[in-house]
């Protein structure tokens, strides 16, 4: 993973089951320097779910997207 796609999980595992909106989630990894794209969180988000899939992680049972408003990492 990439440092940007790690600190994404990290965020996420350190607040489960709390829904961030792709602006909340630039705020917090991006900090300072987030003049990009909300659409930049998607891209991480969709190389983040490819590179656990490709590990053999169930990446889909825990890394959900709230349809119009962001995203979350869910529990059982």
């Amino acid at each position: 993973m990439t440092p940007k796609e790690f600190a994404l999980v990290g965020h996420l595992l350190s607040n489960i089951n709390n829904v961030f909106s792709r602006e909340a989630l630039l705020q917090t990894i991006w900090s300072q320097e987030w003049k990009t794209e909300s659409r930049t969180i998607d891209s991480h988000i969709r190389n983040i779910r490819e590179k656990l899939r490709q590990s053999g992680f169930p990446v889909d049972r825990h890394l959900k997207t709230i349809w119009g408003v962001g995203y979350k990492w869910e529990t059982n």
